[in-house]
């Protein structure tokens, strides 16, 4: 055989060889790229639901054990009981409180961050079941998480319960400026002129003055217990390994539609 001909032979399959060995390196290169992305955007998911999801879901369970402790002493009761009434009647305006400011922050702390824990898990819940962050990329996580959140809002409701419409328009309400009010916003609300703006705490604060007793607040605990035995056992990033990645990294975590049910 000529001499050339080998030459150009193992020439050519030398270069074969590099095109696909550098074809494959670049389509590691892409898969560890995209991987990352989608473990950045997975992250960054995590912080902005699941943190503040925990975080007040872990407050109310506390609050509501507490809450046990006071149902089962007549006089702490009676003393509960009268400082949701406060609210109420501070909200309704039927009766009009001149110091309710000071009061928020003294006396009445217990009872308005009890309905503020209520209100701000409410609107986390909310943003996740309205805009269902992990519906694409993690779908079995998210549909899990969806369960765990359904179970706590079966528990709150009931026909003497905090209904699961009203928990929907409570959480929504909540919102300032893309996020969940503040203790001090809160409070500022029950003074507003605008009775649409103090209306959705009517709800929250009758069930805590008058419906609320031992065992659905045992009810609420315990499905809020097991929400957050979910997230502290369950990492979004792990979860859904077994699913084939996405083809575009800019489809993973794809949101809802976040225009409101409610209105504005």
């Amino acid at each position: 055989m000529d001499t050339a001909l080998i030459v150009a032979c193992i020439s050519g399959v030398v270069a074969l060889t590099s095109v696909g060995l550098s074809g494959w390196t670049q389509l590691q290169v892409t898969k560890r790229e995209g991987q990352g992305k989608e473990r950045a955007n997975i992250a960054e998911l995590d912080q902005r639901y699941l943190t503040p999801l925990r975080y007040y879901a872990r407050a109310l369970s506390h609050r509501l054990e507490e809450i046990q402790e006071k149902l089962r002493v007549p006089e702490q009761e009676r003393e509960m009981r009268e400082w949701f009434k406060r609210i109420k009647d501070q909200v309704t305006r039927d009766s009009k409180d001149p110091d309710y400011r000071a009061w928020c922050y003294y006396v009445g702390i217990f009872s308005l961050s009890t309905l503020y824990y209520t209100c701000s898990y409410f609107y986390y819940a909310r943003e996740i079941r309205f805009r269902r962050p992990f519906s694409e990329s993690r779908p079995s996580y998210g549909e899990k998480l969806d369960t765990c959140l359904m179970r706590v809002t079966d528990s709150f409701s009931g026909i003497d319960g905090i209904w699961d419409v009203s928990q929907e328009v409570i959480g929504e309400r909540f919102a300032s400026n893309g996020s969940a009010m503040t203790y001090a916003q809160m409070c500022g609300e029950h003074e507003a002129d605008d009775l649409f703006r103090r209306a959705p705490f009517i709800r929250p604060a009758d069930f805590y003055w008058i419906n609320l007793g031992v065992e659905q607040s045992l009810r609420i605990k315990d499905s809020l217990d097991k929400l957050i035995v979910f997230l502290d056992h369950n990492d979004p990033q792990t979860y859904d390994r077994h699913r084939q990645r996405p083809e575009s990294s800019s489809d993973l975590g794809q949101q809802g539609p976040p225009a409101s049910v409610y209105g504005s």
